[in-house]
C-alpha cells in the first residue's frame, strides 16, 4: 500500500520510483500484448504511434527522424518502415516543399490500428485523473515530463550518446 505522503520522505521517494517502474513495467507489457494480437514487432507499434503523432502535429516525419526517435539504425528503421508499409499501415511520400526527401504518413488503417492502441489507455488515464483536481494534475504532469527527460537522458548515457557519467554512481 502506497501512503499519502505524510510519513518519512525518503520512504515516499521509494515508493515514487518503485511505482514508476511498475508503470514502465505495465506499459510494456500492454505494447506486449497489443502486437502479439496483431502479429507486430514491439518496433512497429512505437514507430506507427511516432509517425502518426507527428502527422498530427502537421509535422511529418522522415525515416531519418523516425531512426532518431526510436534509437535505430538507418538499416532498422528501413525494416520497420518496410514491415509497416507492407502492411498497409504507413506509406511513403514525397516531401511537396523538397522532392529529394521522402516523408512517412500513416494510412487510415494505420491511424485505426495506432487508435485501437491508444485510445483505451487514454480512456482509463482520464478516468484515473478524475479523481485528482487540477494542482494535483500539474504536479503529476511537472513529475512525468522531468522523468522522461530523465529516462531519456539515461538511455543516451548507456548507448554511448552522451558523456556526463553515470547520475547513480559517485564518479563522473
Amino acid at each position: 500500500m502506497v501512503d499519502d505522503g505524510n510519513t518519512d520522505d525518503g520512504r515516499v521517494r521509494d515508493d515514487v520510483v518503485r511505482l514508476t517502474q511498475e508503470l514502465v513495467t505495465e506499459g510494456t507489457r500492454v505494447t506486449a500484448a497489443f502486437v502479439a494480437r496483431h502479429g507486430m514487432h514491439p518496433t512497429d507499434v512505437q514507430a506507427l504511434t511516432r509517425v502518426l503523432r507527428a502527422q498530427e502535429q502537421a509535422d511529418p516525419m522522415t525515416a531519418g527522424a523516425l531512426a532518431r526517435a526510436l534509437g535505430l539504425t538507418s538499416g532498422s528503421v528501413t525494416a520497420v518502415v518496410d514491415r509497416l508499409e507492407r502492411a498497409g499501415h504507413v506509406r511513403r511520400v514525397r516531401d511537396p516543399q523538397d522532392r529529394r526527401k521522402v516523408l512517412l504518413e500513416s494510412t487510415p488503417a494505420g491511424s485505426a490500428l495506432a487508435d485501437s492502441f491508444t485510445a483505451p489507455v487514454e480512456a482509463r488515464s482520464h478516468a484515473v485523473m478524475d479523481d485528482f483536481g487540477p494542482a494535483e494534475l500539474a504536479v503529476v504532469r511537472r513529475f512525468l515530463a522531468a522523468t522522461g527527460r530523465a529516462l531519456a537522458e539515461h538511455g543516451a548515457f548507456l548507448a554511448g550518446g552522451v558523456d556526463g557519467g553515470d547520475p547513480g554512481s559517485a564518479t563522473p
